[in-house]
């Protein structure tokens, strides 16, 4: 499915996405006044769709849906409402709904990146009387 490192370091890639994703809140709350919402949850889908699109290991897809779900839980919890609480007045949940958004954005992005990097290069060949032909290794045969 791509090229994918199988050296075990998919927990430590969670385990920094975690990392990534509080950092964003951090950054986010001393940016942004507690009234300007937009502003951190744009801070929020920007850090979480920039981890998901430049994780290294495509394994780490499921965990980088489940870091969307930390950082929507981060945004509502500590960003959008005090004190880590989830549930209360507003519609914060239903502002949070970019953050996975810009996940699937960066995993598709990442995946397609992972596409091209296993197509073969296209070489020419001149041909007799200075033709070129296209011998592309990437069409099928008829």
């Amino acid at each position: 499915m791509g090229r994918e490192r199988a050296d075990g370091c998919t927990g430590f890639r969670v385990a920094a996405g975690a990392v990534v994703v509080v950092g964003a809140a951090l950054v986010a709350a001393g940016v942004f006044t507690p009234d300007e919402r937009p502003g951190r949850v744009l801070v929020m889908a920007g850090v979480v769709g920039a981890y998901a699109a430049v994780v290294a290991d495509l394994r780490a897809v499921a965990a980088v849906a489940a870091l969307a779900a930390l950082g929507a839980a981060v945004f509502v919890g500590f960003l959008a409402h005090r004190y880590g609480e989830l549930t209360g007045p507003g519609d914060a949940w239903s502002q949070a709904v970019p953050i996975g958004f810009a996940a699937v954005l960066g995993t598709g992005y990442r995946h397609l990146r992972s596409i091209g990097a296993e197509a073969r290069p296209v070489t020419r060949i001149t041909a007799h009387g200075g033709g070129v032909k296209s011998a592309s290794r990437n069409r099928r045969r008829a």
